[in-house]
């Protein structure tokens, strides 16, 4: 919310120099007018009734400003506002013809000679307008430049307002997306070394050692917005050493990571549950299964690739799960439509191409 208070003293910073220049401005026109009259001399006492005269519609915009424009623009209250104008323009118009506060009166328009023509200017036509009458006019066209001034600083906040909440909304929904994430993957990989328990006590151990390293990047890597990819990449390498231990070596593992990546950030575990799903659909002790991952870093994007075969016993809507959907959506999120996902299932095989930018369009917002 400090953007939506910067713009109110933005709001108030442009009135004092409009009002500032105005006075200004009279004080300068009545200098050159005093110039050009030699004969005039109280050219200060001019410029001191002049700003006399400014001071009730100065009065008028403060009250208008500070008190009547909040009914329309905070509370919604149109009527109310309307009325409160009403009363406002009355009062001010009673209070110019009662105090009498017009032009300097030793300045007086040339009366016509006796028998003589008028001056130009004072020759029929139509009669001038009343000066107290244009002196309300004056002050509503004040008013409606207020309002005006104060609508286009009310979208900036609006703007400012709706982003801030949508940027909230948006971690939120990450956070929810994350958060569902972390403890399926979680709960699949204990899966996993639950079943060598029994088949491979040395290898359950080993696998621990390895579990604890991805638990470190999921505790403390996975909470912040993007990380380095070379920490994804080393997530990777950890996981599929994991599932290696598991497997039998009959089961082709294949892992092909770059050696720099190049600067890229991503989001935390983007990759992982691609990686889970490969292994945990691709894989079978009872026929020649195959798990490739590899990861490319060319300018600007990323490109992952994941390929595995695929059980008989699988049906095709199972093959993605709802780590798949978590991330889809997460994708969106962060890189709207500056990604693509392709998907290409066959009954024995199954492959996964995901282009990505090498950093989210919005990082804070992830």
């Amino acid at each position: 919310m400090n953007r939506i208070s910067t713009e109110e003293k933005n709001e108030n910073r442009l009135y004092l120099l409009i009002w500032l220049g105005v006075f200004v401005m009279g004080a300068l026109l009545q200098l050159l007018q005093g110039f050009s009259r030699p004969g005039v001399d109280p050219v200060f006492a001019d410029i001191l009734h002049l700003w006399v005269r400014m001071l009730p519609f100065l009065a008028l915009f403060l009250l208008h400003n500070y008190l009547v424009a909040p009914l329309l623009l905070r509370r919604g209250k149109p009527w109310a506002y309307a009325g409160a104008v009403v009363v406002l323009l009355v009062l001010f118009a009673v209070y110019m013809v009662t105090t009498h506060i017009g032009p300097d009166p030793s300045i007086r328009p040339p009366e016509p000679p006796e028998g003589g023509t008028p001056p130009p200017g004072m020759r029929g036509g139509p009669m001038p307008m009343n000066p107290e009458m244009l002196k309300v006019l004056l002050g509503l066209m004040l008013i409606a430049a207020n309002l005006g001034i104060k609508y286009q600083f009310q979208a900036v906040r609006d703007a400012a307002r709706v982003r801030e909440l949508e940027k909230e909304n948006l971690q939120r929904r990450l956070d929810t997306l994350r958060y569902q994430i972390n403890p399926h993957f979680f709960m699949n990989t204990l899966n996993n070394i639950h079943a060598l328990v029994d088949i491979d006590p040395e290898k359950a151990k080993e696998s621990i050692v390895v579990l604890s390293k991805l638990m470190r990047h999921i505790l403390y890597d996975a909470g912040t917005p993007t990380i380095p990819l070379a920490q994804e990449m080393e997530f990777l390498r950890h996981y599929v050493a994991l599932m290696r231990i598991r497997y039998p070596e009959g089961v082709e593992v294949r892992l092909d990571l770059p050696e720099s990546d190049g600067g890229a950030q991503v989001p935390p575990l983007v990759f992982a549950s691609f990686a889970e799903n490969a292994f945990k659909h691709g894989v079978s002790y009872e026929s020649e299964s195959f798990v490739r991952i590899s990861l490319a870093v060319e300018t600007g994007k990323i490109i992952f690739r994941c390929a595995n075969s695929l059980k008989a016993s699988i049906p095709q809507d199972e093959a993605s799960g709802l780590g798949h959907e978590n991330i889809r959506r997460r994708l969106e999120l962060l890189y709207g439509d500056r990604y693509t996902l392709h998907i290409d299932q066959a009954s024995d095989a199954y492959e996964l191409l995901l282009v990505m930018p090498d950093r989210p369009e919005t990082p804070a917002a992830a």
